[in-house]
């Protein structure tokens, strides 16, 4: 469990972000049951996003999309423009009730360390840590880590997952952001319609691929 100390950095964080660097994942060693997963994904039926849901925490935090942190004594909202996504962050030291469902965000508990704030989040759903379809398990012994350090307009937040069903230990990725002051985020906006990846799977002939998938459009309004 995290313990709560006085936020050295209060509002360091609070304002709008843009990312800079997506690093790549360390320590990514996948078990026999998450390479057997990997090997059998196809993205156009496997990936939520493709049809317009939201992918889960980690995936929803790494899109380059803006983000905006706002910061106040009881909990941080970070607003994802990606999806729309609104997260909270508790920052009281309250655990989560026992009665508390799962969610693609899970529920998180954050702490000051001096300039450094740490998030734990668990009662996440299953879903994926990338686009190649590897797995993240939920469940009670999954959770991610997240490590927020800010340096005047500077942001670095390291994520760390921990999943025994699906990972060989902890696997780590850095994303370092830029500030935007004046940052807007604009409406999310993606029609399930237009999402012709995960509709139906590519046939070779385009043409048929279109005309097949023109068939499922509602019919436009004159």
């Amino acid at each position: 469990m995290l313990a709560t100390h006085v936020a050295a950095q209060e509002g360091a964080l609070q304002g709008g972000w843009v990312m800079d660097v997506r690093g790549p994942w360390e320590g990514l060693a996948a078990t026999d049951a998450a390479q057997q997963v990997v090997a059998e994904f196809d993205r156009s039926v496997g990936d939520p996003s493709m049809r317009c849901v939201a992918p889960g925490l980690i995936r929803t935090a790494e899109n380059r999309a803006p983000v905006e942190i706002v910061e106040q004594d009881h909990q941080i909202l970070i607003l994802y423009e990606s999806f729309n996504v609104i997260r909270r962050i508790h920052m009281t030291g309250v655990q989560a009730p026992n009665w508390m469902p799962s969610s693609p965000v899970g529920y998180s508990v954050g702490a000051w360390h001096g300039d450094e704030l740490a998030v734990e989040t668990t009662h996440l759903t299953p879903h994926l840590l990338n686009d190649s379809g590897f797995p993240f398990s939920g469940g009670p012994g999954a959770r991610v880590i997240e490590r927020y350090r800010a340096s005047g307009d500077r942001l670095t937040v390291e994520f760390t997952v921990e999943d025994p069903v699906n990972l060989h230990g902890p696997a780590t990725r850095t994303l370092t952001y830029n500030r935007v002051p004046d940052a807007v985020l604009l409406h999310f906006s993606c029609d399930p319609l237009d999402a012709t990846g995960w509709r139906l799977p590519a046939t070779g002939d385009p043409l048929r691929d279109l005309l097949q998938w023109l068939e499922l459009r509602p019919p436009i309004p004159e």
